[in-house]
This record gives structure tokens, sequence and C-alpha cells, in this order.
């Protein structure tokens, strides 16, 4: 019997079912949207994995790509434009299936933790690796896979924690919430996006 992707197991996913349901509701109401567990895009050899927390309605969830289609995806891809890292990172969510309410539970962030592991596990066989966590909760996800104490690798804007041979580095999360109440802007955003690329030696 052949063996089954990681990518085949994700879109087989049905751990969470309040997710499940509503995929499968919006797979009729908006029939031309991806509707589905988003995977990771982008160079699969980058040592840059950037995390963030979870697909947006008219973002991933309809494009089938992770911050494609939204002003979050706008805000990071402008910022990777300008550090010449465009094409150059690996792009994925804690979370892979669109959220109720834009808010994953802690049981569903758990659940996913399966396919962010496994995301993790193959990005510290890159050389430089470094993962890019865009708000805290997507940070808490990634520390909790790692199996680090969340005591030890406080979120802050700008962060750096190191775990072995890999680095993290913390961002604000570029939802245009953050952006709209200046909490994020975009100086900041490629400061810490820039701590990123150096530690990767990009």
């Amino acid at each position: 019997m052949p063996r089954i992707s990681r990518d085949e197991q994700l879109q087989a996913c049905k751990k969470c079912r309040r997710l499940s349901n509503q995929l499968k509701r919006l797979r009729e109401s908006h029939p031309d949207y991806w509707n589905r567990p988003v995977p990771a895009a982008g160079d699969a050899t980058s040592p840059i994995l950037v995390v963030g927390l979870a697909p947006g309605m008219h973002g991933a969830n309809k494009t089938g790509k992770p911050f494609v289609g939204d002003a979050s995806g706008q805000l990071l891809n402008q910022a990777l434009d300008q550090l010449g890292l465009q094409r150059r990172v690996r792009i994925t969510n804690a979370v892979k299936c669109l959220p109720i309410k834009n808010l994953p539970s802690a049981k569903e962030v758990r659940n996913c933790s399966f396919f962010l592991a496994a995301e993790l596990e193959a990005h510290l066989t890159k050389p430089n690796p470094v993962v890019f966590a865009l708000g805290g909760l997507a940070h808490k996800a990634v520390i909790a896979t790692l199996g680090l104490r969340q005591a030890d690798c406080t979120f802050g804007h700008g962060h750096v924690h190191q775990h072995g041979h890999l680095w993290i580095v913390d961002s604000y999360h570029c939802s245009r919430y953050n952006t709209q109440t200046g909490r994020l802007t975009l100086p900041m955003f490629l400061d810490a996006l820039g701590k990123a690329q150096q530690l990767a030696r990009l």
C-alpha cells in the first residue's frame, strides 16, 4: 500500500470538526475559493520559515496559498520584496484551516501541531535555519511544538531566541488592524525581518 504524503494527510485531515464543517459550508457558498487546509508555499530550500497563525477568509482560504490575497499578505510581500527575499522564503501557518472568527481554539492549534512539527523538523536540516514568527499566537505555537518553555522565550516585536542552531525572530503580525492602529509600521516590520535575513545569512 503506497504511503500517503504529508500534504495528502493535510488535505484529508478532519481532526477539528467545527473547522472542517465550516469549510464544507464555504465550499457551497464560495465555490470559487480554496476552502481547504492551506499547505506551506515558497522555497522549500530556504533557511527562513515564515509562520503566521491561520489562513484569512479572503486571503489564503481563497487562494490556497498562505499570505496571498489580503492586506497581511500585501505587507509581508512588500517587505520581502524590499529586502530581496521575494521567492526566497518558505511561508506557512500554525493552523492550516480558516478559524472561526479568525481565532483558532487552543485545541485546534494543538491538533495542527502535527503538521507544524513536520515543517519545523524539515526546517532544522537547513543551513542557518530561522523561524520568523508573525504574532504572539504563532510564536507560542512554534515554542510549544518545539517543546520549549514559554517563560524562556517571551514574545516581543524584534525579540530573538535561540534553540540549538535554530533562531526564532518575533514580529507583530502584519494584519490590517496592527498597521491601521500604528502598532506595526513598515520600518518596524523591515527591521524584524532584516534580523531574520541576517541570521539566515541571505
